[in-house]
């Protein structure tokens, strides 16, 4: 009764009180009902990111941005409903792996049957323990699905909220990860990072910021939670040990900085410096001659040991 209620009450466009927050589409729709009032909680909290699942299930994540039309966007998954999605709306179920067809009709008066066509239908094929993003788009006033890069999808999804008011036929209950997988690292060239004998935030070149966000996103595509990063500097073994030692932990400090003010909050990050003590490469002598600085290229580094759950 109550995902019929608030279907009908969403396809007819009724009379509503806007939300605290004041946005464009209100938390609460009220319309008048037979016995009193009929009060449908249709948006809850703003997305949040998600756990990833077990390997046993795939997570489906839905959402409508705000597009200025009215109506829910009714969605069905193997032909069984699962939600309808409102103007900054966004849904998700967990889904077993597989092949799945997910339908989407346009929802705009309170005749429309719940047999009529879909207007699209997106076919998807389910990798275990992935996580798919799909928005809605409109194309001749009718709803696509259209899958969605998870880079595209955070940035866009960030300011819709849960959708509320139905409730699935198809989820199932999630599997999540709870346990965070070995520690990966990463390797960023000091070379490209730096200038020569350099370690400020000056001395970072346009080269050295662009692979540190080339990083950040790529660890955003791949994890679903980031628990921490552990950066250590490292120096070649030329010149004095102490200005080695020096070197190699202001430059992991530069970029842990550097990590913190880009806003992608992704976790406990600390920064220390290993000096020389970690080669990668040997034998190129240390007199810093053009082929021992050639040779030592490797051994000026920053690595980044990523702990968390993939997705």
């Amino acid at each position: 009764m109550r995902c019929g209620l608030a279907l009908a009450l969403l396809a007819m466009g009724v009379s509503h009180a806007q939300n605290k927050a004041g946005e464009s589409y209100p938390a609460v729709i009220t319309s008048a009902a037979a016995g009193g009032e009929a009060r449908i909680e249709v948006l809850g909290d703003p997305f949040k990111q998600l756990s990833a699942v077990s390997d046993k299930q795939s997570r489906i994540v839905l959402y409508r941005m705000e597009d200025g039309r009215s109506g829910a966007t009714s969605i069905f998954i193997d032909e069984r409903y699962h939600g309808s999605l409102v103007p900054g709306a966004w849904s998700q179920l967990c889904y077993g792996s597989g092949s799945a067809e997910i339908g989407a009709r346009q929802m705009q008066a309170a005749t429309a049957s719940g047999k009529d066509r879909y207007d699209s239908i997106s076919v998807v094929s389910l990798l275990p323990g992935k996580v798919y993003y799909l928005r809605v788009d409109m194309r001749n006033s009718q709803p696509v699905l259209r899958p969605v890069t998870s880079n595209q999808a955070l940035q866009e999804i960030s300011n819709t909220r849960e959708q509320l008011h139905t409730v699935s036929r198809v989820a199932q209950v999630c599997q999540d990860v709870t346990t965070p997988e070995p520690s990966q690292a990463y390797t960023l060239a000091a070379d490209t990072l730096f200038a020569f004998d350099r370690a400020d935030r000056a001395g970072m070149t346009d080269a050295g910021t662009r692979a540190i966000d080339v990083l950040l996103s790529r660890l955003r595509n791949d994890y679903s939670r980031i628990d921490s990063l552990q950066l250590m500097g490292h120096a070649d073994p030329l010149g004095q040990p102490a200005r080695n030692e020096r070197l190699a932990l202001e430059r992991a400090q530069t970029v842990r900085d550097y990590i913190a003010q880009s806003g992608s909050q992704p976790g406990v990050i600390t920064a220390e410096g290993r000096g020389s003590r970690e080669p990668v490469v040997t034998g190129c002598g240390n007199t810093p001659t053009p082929q021992a600085i050639a040779c030592n290229q490797p051994n000026r580094r920053v690595t980044v040991q990523v702990s968390g759950i993939r997705r």
